[in-house]
């Protein structure tokens, strides 16, 4: 089969490799769409890659079912699924309350033990392989993975009818976010972030108010739009090595809560001073779980399928694996491609 095989930074092979088999309890799919994440970007930045750790990856992704291993009774071949990255223990105090997603043993797909969906096939726990609703399609079912995040933020700091809620971050998670918090009944969402195109898919899609962090004083206009009060929930959606903690608590009401969900790669700092006398509170969200008793993986695809969050408006690339340093390019050259979600399809 035809994989990408990463070697860190920006070395990106397309080789070609012997078919996955699946083992007990575990499925063979033939990948139809696989998203770029803004994790995959980080790796991408790599100053100092290792090429020893060679990996395919790749976790969001759809496909066909066209093998099973033994035991899997879950299954038919032919199905059209979605498939959760997270493999966690199922053993440990967390797994078994549900909070799987922060397993000390948690193994991602597409990571350097399981290979991902940059490859025309990939094998997957029987647990982690979802049926897609019929009505929606493999490229939004990609994003399934990026709405469980949506749906985990909002679990951790949930969102009431009436509240004004800033989104800082205006990449795939930061507009899932804002159409869950709309979704949740949020009275007004404002997004953060650059360039202009996705502010407008946002502000298209559920009125969200654009706020370009370039071309404007992020805080100030905040402050314009809450009447001077701060908005009472924040979600901050960017990571990498940008200090947005610090931003949230600037444009926090007072007793404002705070979720960061961006992946920080480097120290975050902030005022103490500042959010202790603002008794702000800062909740950390991580992936996703359980969210009473069910998946919150199954949660976004049920959604999805409901009609209720539609991820079309931010796909905004495709590329055939074969141009997979290209698609990698243009996911990270948001400003000069306007890319949004950017689908590598084997």
């Amino acid at each position: 089969m035809k994989a990408a095989r990463f070697y860190g930074g920006k070395d990106i092979r397309l080789e070609t490799l012997p078919e996955p088999v699946p083992g007990p309890g575990e499925v063979l799919v033939q990948v139809e769409a696989t998203g770029i994440c803004g994790s995959d970007l980080h790796g991408y930045h790599a100053e100092n890659p290792r090429r020893s750790s060679a990996r395919i990856a790749g976790h969001e992704l759809t496909g066909h079912v066209v093998g099973l291993g033994p035991g899997d009774a879950k299954h038919r071949e032919g199905a059209r699924v979605a498939i959760e990255p997270t493999i966690p223990c199922n053993e440990c105090p967390e797994c078994l309350s549900g909070n799987y997603n922060i397993c000390s043993e948690l193994v991602h797909i597409g990571g350097t033990v399981r290979g991902g969906g940059f490859a025309e096939y990939m094998v997957a726990p029987e647990d982690n392989v979802y049926i897609l609703p019929d009505n929606v399609s493999f490229e939004a079912g990609a994003l399934a993975e990026v709405y469980a995040v949506a749906v985990h933020a909002l679990s951790m700091v949930p969102v009431q009818p009436g509240d004004q809620v800033a989104v800082i971050g205006s990449g795939p998670i930061g507009l899932t976010i804002a159409q869950m918090a709309d979704l949740a009944g949020a009275e007004s969402v404002a997004i953060l972030g650059k360039p202009d195109g996705p502010l407008q898919i946002a502000q298209q899609m559920m009125g969200a108010i654009p706020i370009n962090v370039d071309t404007a004083n992020p805080v100030e206009d905040v402050m314009a739009w809450t009447n001077g009060r701060g908005a009472p929930v924040v979600f901050e959606a960017v990571g990498g090595r940008s200090n947005t903690l610090m931003q949230a608590t600037e444009i926090a009401a007072k007793r404002g809560r705070i979720c960061m969900v961006g992946g920080h790669v480097a120290p975050l700092m902030l005022d103490a001073r500042y959010a202790r006398s603002r008794e702000l509170t800062v909740t950390w969200a991580f992936c996703y779980g359980r969210r009473e008793g069910e998946k919150e993986f199954q949660i976004a695809l049920n959604l999805m399928g409901a009609g209720k969050l539609d991820p079309t408006p931010l796909i905004t690339h495709r590329f055939p694996l074969d141009e997979i340093s290209e698609a990698f390019a243009v996911a990270d050259g948001r400003e000069a491609y306007g890319s949004v979600k950017v689908l590598v399809l084997p």
